[in-house]
């Protein structure tokens, strides 16, 4: 998908790390050889308190790369581009807005970039370029640490060295972090760098080791019945990873019954064919966060989920987003633990769009309400207090529900882990969190499943 360089305008902010957004579906290329053409990427052009973005040359050393960055407020922080989609195309441009940050400011009168914390990574060298002969490249804007570059590097399959750069003179935050598909034939001394490689890679379990890390019999299950779903952009990376889960029936499809939505029908794989809901899936950008406005586009699917009657036949209704690394067998205690509550709130700055855990009852008043409204097609009183233009869906569902139905809500912190809510590592699915969010490679998905069920077996 190509967009075209938009006359957007938006706000910058400084935030405490060097991160940037990559929530909605934003391509990254993925080169098999060195001399790819590079590409064209957006750009932040200092304007005084707003930045225009604007098309600017990618800077790439290796292969081509695309340049994105989203925007965030509050305490909330962003994640880092690793997690964009492959697109196998000459030229791709996704909206966005790199940012300065002040850790990031702060990190450039440090002595080491080495992490101050136990690193979880196989060996990193400061001062050092690893060089490789030939072979395959893939380069990522914007990472902020030598870390979380290492974490890209062990969920990139093909990934075996990797060298993060301070300063390649990006806009914004200037970092970037190259990874590469052989070991270190030769290094280099360099200031400003460091290299490594990823620590051993936790296998994926086998197919029967996955059935036996599920739930038992329906019967014995805790929790209550779960319906889970997903609502997939057609012809985007959630198609490879939709595919993916529903051949290892993990994530939505570990569920008791689950469904694919999108604005399409279409045959994903043998089994999986999505569930169509009439509504554009267009999603334009706005507010102080600079976020996804797609509360018209879920108020459709909420209703298309109550007209199928899901709601009747399971206690909970629980909508995943396809990059969110998701273990339905982890919910269960947690979904017992908080049974006759309306909804489970997943952060403490409030409900998170990767996976918002819905019950049955809650549902029914949801209903209601969509039924007073004189088409049924929205749900009448929260569509007329709730001044929601520039809402995200997961900010218009909490307010729904809480603010206009007095729906009771408990905070679980288990359910989720991104950087979005204070869980700076998740980039290492290392515990036991319900979800791990975003990961839109299939390689990288894979790889924090993996590492998670590895973390759990171990403790």
């Amino acid at each position: 998908r190509i967009r075209p360089p938009l006359p957007v305008h938006v706000k910058l902010y400084s935030r405490r790390t060097c991160l940037i957004m990559a929530e909605e579906e934003l391509g990254l290329l993925e080169s098999e050889s060195p001399n790819a053409q590079a590409l064209h990427c957006f750009s932040a052009v200092p304007e005084g308190p707003e930045r225009e973005l604007w098309a600017a040359p990618a800077r790439s050393r290796s292969a081509a790369m695309v340049s994105v960055a989203l925007l965030t407020s509050g305490a909330v922080i962003g994640l880092a581009g690793s997690l964009l989609g492959n697109r196998e195309s000459n030229h791709m441009a996704s909206r966005g807005v790199t940012r300065w940050d002040d850790a990031m400011q702060a990190s450039e009168k440090k002595d080491s970039f080495l992490p101050d914390f136990p690193s979880q990574c196989g060996k990193m060298e400061e001062g050092v370029e690893y060089n490789v002969e030939g072979g395959w490249y893939l380069a990522l804007d914007h990472i902020p640490d030598p870390e979380m570059c290492c974490s890209m590097c062990q969920g990139t399959s093909k990934c075996l060295s990797f060298t993060w750069v301070q300063d390649a003179g990006l806009d914004g935050c200037p970092s970037q972090c190259w990874l590469k598909g052989g070991e270190p034939k030769w290094t280099d001394k360099k200031s400003g760098v460091v290299s490594g490689l990823p620590p051993p890679r936790a296998p994926f379990p086998s197919s029967k080791e996955l059935a036996a890390l599920q739930a038992p019999p329906k019967e014995k299950k805790l929790g209550g019945s779960f319906f889970c779903f997903s609502l997939m952009v057609p012809g985007s990376y959630e198609e490879d990873l939709l595919k993916f889960q529903h051949e290892e029936k993990i994530s939505i499809f570990g569920c008791d019954e689950w469904d694919v939505y999108t604005n399409r029908t279409i045959h994903i794989a043998p089994g999986l064919t999505t569930s169509l809901v009439p509504v554009d899936l267009t999603v334009t950008f706005g507010g102080d966060s600079y976020t996804a406005l797609n509360s018209w586009i879920f108020i459709a699917v909420w209703k298309k989920v109550i007209d199928d009657g899901r709601h009747m036949t399971h206690d909970w209704v629980v909508k995943v987003d396809p990059d969110a690394v998701f273990f339905p067998e982890r919910l269960r205690p947690i979904a017992e633990q908080y049974k006759g509550l309306g909804y489970i709130n997943n952060c403490k700055y409030g409900l998170h769009g990767p996976i918002e855990v819905i019950s049955g009852q809650a549902l029914k008043v949801l209903e209601a309400d969509y039924k007073a409204s004189y088409d049924g097609k929205a749900p009448k009183q929260c569509v007329e207090k709730l001044h929601f233009g520039l809402w995200g869906e997961d900010f218009f569902l909490s307010r729904c529900l809480w603010q206009i139905h007095n729906i009771t809500r408990e905070t679980e912190g288990a359910l989720m882990c991104e950087a979005h809510c204070d869980c700076p590592d998740w980039y290492w699915c290392d515990g036991d969190r319900v979800t791990y969010h975003p990961f839109k490679r299939t390689d990288m998905y894979r790889q924090c499943m993996a590492n998670s069920i590895a973390a759990v077996s171990k403790a």
